[in-house]
């Protein structure tokens, strides 16, 4: 049992949030059906990052700028719980795909919009993208620091955190529709989700100090929340979030007169010493190798990593193997594809990855016959270009 099973999605969003919001959807059992124009999302030409929020569905190809594509479009609406776009505010108005058009023909219709900056306000027409959002929402000072040259974030933070807000609010409307039999327009937007990564910044009251830790080589907040390398020249990072990491930190390493010494035993000394803490640290963790420290300090209850790790390293850390935390599946292109897994694990239920993305138009005549359209009506559109069919259709 998966817990979308028997759930529709029209997914006729491009790039990166949109996709990646229908995809968290089809891992949850849903049937999501892809509609690109002839010439595909322009996200196809990054191959990884297509494959990796379109798996699981469906594709057809439609010419929604002509009568006859529209009329497909409706016909498939029509049989659809959910439909998902990230297109700028206004687009879909030109084409009848709004909500209020397509209300009309699927009344209890879950229009869910995965936007840049949202329906209203002086940025809504404007396009959104994630490093825009990184520098207007204050992601790149507060990486870089308060007067210092920003930093950019290579992960598109606010591209992959909108989808995870646009799949929660297409549950939570189905879960509304359950209860009263009608549908809903929900939205949001980079510009939330810019907003939501940041929480705790975004609070102001009397006293409020804001401290802009960041910098431009940034390799920690504090001596004890920190990278430091290794004698192997590895990097760790070691974090001590209480007390009693502090002291078990000192013990291991060998320094104990550390937590009585009066620049380090409280932690708002150890704040005004950062930089001599940093020192004494650094100079002891150059002493002896990563493994070493990998394995003394977790017996000390002190939290460390290796790092920074590289993905592959990571697709092949023994924790992820054996929680199956990646999938893999044959690509009719790519071959052997190994991607991250399912995330959310139930008792009861489970997601499943269906299928690898598809290719531009792999489902068309299938869909459309689905939907009723006779083997000769596909074949005419098809001729006429209204429809496009991958040449080949391999699952």
């Amino acid at each position: 049992m998966h817990p979308l099973d028997g759930i529709r999605v029209a997914d006729i969003t491009t790039m990166l949030n949109g996709p990646f919001t229908a995809m968290l959807l089809s891992d949850m059992g849903a049937d999501v059906i892809k509609i690109e124009p002839p010439d595909g999302d322009p996200w196809r030409g990054v191959a990884g990052g297509f494959m990796a929020c379109n798996r699981g569905k469906r594709a057809i190809a439609v010419d929604m700028k002509k009568d006859e594509g529209r009329k497909v479009m409706h016909d498939l609406i029509a049989t659809s719980d959910i439909l998902v776009e990230n297109a700028r505010w206004g687009v879909w108005h030109k084409l009848g795909m709004d909500y209020d058009s397509l209300v009309k023909i699927k009344p209890d219709l879950i229009y869910v919009s995965a936007l840049g900056h949202g329906s209203t306000g002086p940025y809504s027409s404007t396009p959104g993208y994630d490093p825009l959002l990184q520098a207007r929402s204050g992601q790149s000072v507060a990486q870089g620091g308060l007067g210092k040259p920003p930093v950019f974030h290579k992960v598109a933070v606010n591209d992959q955190a909108t989808p995870l807000l646009a799949a929660y609010g297409a549950a939570l409307g189905l879960l509304a529709r359950a209860r009263t039999g009608k549908g809903q327009r929900i939205e949001t937007s980079l510009t939330n989700a810019s907003i939501t990564m940041q929480s705790g910044e975004f609070m102001d009251y009397e006293g409020m100090e804001r401290k802009y830790l960041g910098d431009t080589g940034i390799l920690g907040l504090s001596a004890t929340h920190r990278h430091y390398q290794a004698a192997d020249d590895q990097w760790i990072f070691v974090l001590c979030p209480g007390e009693e990491h502090w002291r078990n930190l000192c013990e291991t390493m060998g320094l104990h007169p550390l937590p009585s010494d009066p620049r380090f035993n409280s932690p708002e000394k150890r704040k005004e010493n950062d930089e001599a803490l940093i020192r004494i640290l650094g100079d002891t963790f150059r002493t002896k190798p990563a493994s070493f420290w990998l394995a003394a300090l977790p017996q000390a209850d002190v939290p460390i990593a290796l790092g920074p790790a590289s993905v592959e390293q990571f697709m092949n850390d023994p924790h992820c193997l054996e929680n199956k935390l990646f999938d893999e599946r044959q690509h009719p292109l790519f071959g052997k594809v190994k991607q991250y897994g399912v995330a959310p694990r139930f008792s009861a239920m489970s997601g499943v990855v269906r299928r690898p993305s598809p290719l531009l138009g792999q489902h068309t005549r299938e869909v459309l016959l689905e939907l009723g359209y006779s083997e000769g009506r596909v074949d005419e559109l098809i001729e006429k270009k209204i429809v496009l069919q991958a040449k080949e259709s391999t699952q």
